[in-house]
């Protein structure tokens, strides 16, 4: 019979509502999440680089690149600002009862 440990961690309030909010809608508990990123620590051995107080050497200036080869693979509508698409996905998010 496996044994099974308990972890208590304190958050602020609406950070536990916020991220159990995301975990609900992909249909998944908060123990699954926690479950999924300790196998994923136990299989791999390392923390992942978003988790990492400072970024490996170089883990910045990668991102920065890949992100820059995505530049121009879209074909978008002349005058199209990505801006106001974010704000609106912000604004949606952060509604009471909005759609997310």
């Amino acid at each position: 019979m496996t044994t099974t440990g308990t972890l208590n961690v304190r958050l602020p309030e609406d950070l536990k509502r916020h991220g159990g909010e995301v975990l609900a809608r992909g249909g998944v508990s908060v123990s699954q999440a926690v479950r999924c990123l300790f196998e994923h620590l136990e299989q791999t051995q390392e923390i992942p680089s978003w988790m990492e107080a400072e970024p490996r050497e170089g883990a910045v200036a990668a991102r920065r690149q890949l992100l820059r080869s995505l530049v121009g693979m879209a074909d978008l509508p002349e005058g199209y600002d990505a801006r106001q698409d974010y704000r609106a996905h912000l604004l949606a998010r952060q509604a009471f009862g909005g759609e997310r």
